[in-house]
């Protein structure tokens, strides 16, 4: 719907029915070979996969509400408004993650007293969250982070089609916009 092929919403797993314009679909008769398919409308109903949200340069963000780690609710970007945000996706399983730490924390201290601030969306897993605590202490995260455990599913996550980590957008609080 945007004028680009963006997996989330516009590819769907052959052997499972999909929902199209509210409708659900599903591919039958499908060769061995793979030359030959047929497509009808299924006795099963699944929802929709929400087209991916447009996040680019100039654009508004999609704004959330979550609780973050310390029970928290945070209101992003309105919780924000005459600062500039990292939103920073990560996990502490993510080596390339964890290895661009030691750069925000240093960005972090240098600009928080000028209005940056950090909110971090986790992709822990329920396992893998036992140890966050520790993992930012060590790394000096001190900001607020939103981890539902949830890992590649973990709501904002989804909500964003985040495939890859490290992913982090640069937002003005006060207009929503994303500025890198």
């Amino acid at each position: 719907s945007n004028g680009k092929y963006d997996s989330r919403g516009e590819s769907f797993a052959a052997r499972e029915p999909f929902n199209v314009n509210g409708i659900t679909w599903e591919l039958v008769d499908i060769a061995p070979d793979g030359q030959s398919l047929r497509v009808r409308r299924s006795s099963t109903s699944v929802p929709a996969i929400p087209t991916p949200p447009m996040h680019e340069l100039g654009k508004a963000i999609t704004p959330f509400s979550a609780l973050d780690t310390s029970g928290k609710t945070v209101n992003f970007p309105a919780d924000y408004k005459g600062k500039v945000v990292l939103l920073d996706f990560w996990a502490t399983w993510c080596g390339p993650c964890m290895a661009e730490m030691p750069n925000v924390v240093s960005a972090y201290e240098k600009w928080h007293s000028k209005g940056f601030e950090i909110l971090g969306v986790s992709l822990d897993n329920q396992e893998s969250l036992k140890r966050m605590t520790e993992v930012m202490s060590r790394a000096k995260m001190t900001w607020p982070q939103i981890a539902d455990g949830g890992g590649w599913k973990a709501k904002i996550a989804v909500d964003y089609a985040i495939n890859s980590i490290p992913a982090t957008y640069l937002v003005d609080g006060t207009t929503g916009r994303i500025l890198g």
